[in-house]
């Protein structure tokens, strides 16, 4: 099981370099293609239309270094929003779907770019049809996935980002599964005697294991992020539930929590 064509969203953000880092580590050790993708804004974003250019240039000159550097086969990828009518949350979404996973960042609301979306890390979520492996915009993650916690709460979100990041756990150290039930009971939880460790020692997974917790006062994604910083997660990965707020589809509560607080990266399919 491998990675064979990741998808990475290049932009002129301070937190590009960081989510390039952790492509490129993922390209290598899967001997995949790593394509970057820029999405040239609406010219309205800019007071000068010269900086549109100039900072397509940047853009592709960090994403050819940075590769070049690494040896791994690339594309580049151009979408103009104004000529093809995408924003970039339809283009990035557009290209996932002929890629086996998408690096984005998470978004940092103190330094707000006009030309980027706040909640494209939740419309690649819910759009792009991949795993979506989100970096925090703050520290950088270049280290390989040792130690990746899986969460696991049953259902057919959980199942599908088990999946998905089956390339990622086989190459790990330790996978740590973790079932968490929250505050108000979940049914899933108690209401079966499968055991999803049952299933997952058939692919022998190093240092496999698995816990059951309740997260008592805390928030699921409290208990998700305070066990990452327990057993030194490099990675979380967790299916991500969708729910309508005021007539529009969003991320769980606990999906919308960890895209806010995560402190270490974070698959989510969906």
């Amino acid at each position: 099981m491998s990675l064979k064509d990741i998808l990475v969203h290049i932009d002129n953000r301070p937190t590009c370099t960081s989510r390039l880092e952790v492509a490129i580590k993922l390209a290598k050790q899967h001997g995949s293609l790593l394509a970057g993708i820029y999405v040239v804004p609406r010219p309205h974003y800019l007071a000068d239309m010269r900086d549109l250019h100039r900072q397509e240039d940047e853009a592709r000159v960090l994403f050819e270094e940075m590769t070049s550097a690494a040896g791994i086969e690339t594309e580049w990828i151009i979408v103009d929003s104004y000529q093809s009518g995408l924003n970039v949350s339809q283009a990035i979404n557009l290209y996932s779907h002929y890629r086996d996973m998408l690096i984005i960042s998470q978004t940092d609301s103190s330094a707000p770019d006009p030309a980027i979306p706040d909640n494209l890390p939740e419309k690649a979520v819910l759009g792009s049809g991949r795993p979506v492996l989100i970096v925090p915009y703050a520290g950088t993650f270049p280290q390989d996935f040792k130690i990746i916690l899986q969460a696991w709460r049953g259902g057919p979100e959980s199942a599908r980002a088990l999946n998905d990041a089956m390339p990622l756990l086989a190459m790990a150290e330790e996978v740590k599964v973790i079932t968490v039930q929250g505050k108000d009971g979940d049914e899933i939880y108690q209401s079966h005697e499968a055991d999803i460790c049952h299933h997952m020692s058939r692919y022998e997974l190093p240092g496999l294991s698995c816990e059951k917790r309740v997260s008592g006062p805390l928030s699921v994604g409290d208990l998700l992020l305070n066990r990452c910083a327990d057993v030194g997660a490099d990675l979380l990965v967790m299916g991500a539930t969708m729910q309508s707020r005021r007539g529009f589809q969003t991320l769980g509560d606990t999906g919308r929590h960890l895209l806010q607080h995560m402190t270490v990266p974070v698959l989510m399919s969906h």
